[in-house]
């Protein structure tokens, strides 16, 4: 691809030291977008071993699973399988992070002592993964109920950048694990909004 742009002019010779390799992807593509297979060959890394495929594959089975539990609203039952989740694949993945994500909301709907440990969660989520609007939704409309309304009028100017159906709280409901105490949360947030 380098080869391409310098060709064609559009990345001069000096800028090529500064990008020895290309970036990797900051979401996780789909599977039409790239398969797995073909980005490990790209790099040149070795065939990953059966147990790190095997681990892989429970992780996400465990992902679906909690998934499963949190819109169904059995949330403690969720948030173990989203930690089963995390401990079960490599911190820097994609499951992996949209397990603390699940994790985090999930929280939010175990008790009152468990929301302030969720805002944190959440809070980590969005400083270490900027641009993943459903995390800045949640913590916005969190933050709104604990009375944080700096922290939720920022988050969720940064949420509506990068997805505006979430001030759509009909679309929350049907696209989003979210359990009612968020819900309530986001509900609240908006009718104040408007």
């Amino acid at each position: 691809r380098r080869a391409l742009l310098l060709a064609a002019g559009v990345l001069p010779l000096q800028q090529l030291a500064l990008f020895p390799r290309a970036a990797r992807a900051s979401i996780p593509l789909d599977t039409g977008q790239l398969s797995a297979e073909s980005e490990r060959r790209r790099r040149g890394q070795p065939r990953p071993a059966a147990t790190e495929v095997e681990s892989s594959e429970r992780a996400y089975e465990l992902f679906l699973r909690a998934q499963g539990l949190a819109r169904s609203g059995d949330y403690p039952k969720a948030f173990e399988a989203y930690d089963d989740t995390i401990k079960n694949v490599s911190s820097e993945s994609a499951i992996a992070q949209y397990a603390r994500l699940g994790r985090a909301i999930t929280r939010y709907e175990l008790d009152e002592a468990e929301k302030k440990k969720a805002i944190i969660e959440l809070e980590y989520e969005v400083v270490s993964f900027v641009g993943i609007p459903e995390a800045h939704a949640a913590l916005s409309a969190a933050c709104w109920e604990a009375k944080k309304t700096a922290l939720a009028e920022t988050q969720w100017e940064v949420a509506m950048e990068f997805e505006p159906r979430f001030s759509d709280l009909a679309w929350v409901r049907t696209n989003k694990h979210w359990g009612p105490e968020l819900t309530r949360a986001l509900e609240s947030f908006l009718s104040l909004k408007t």
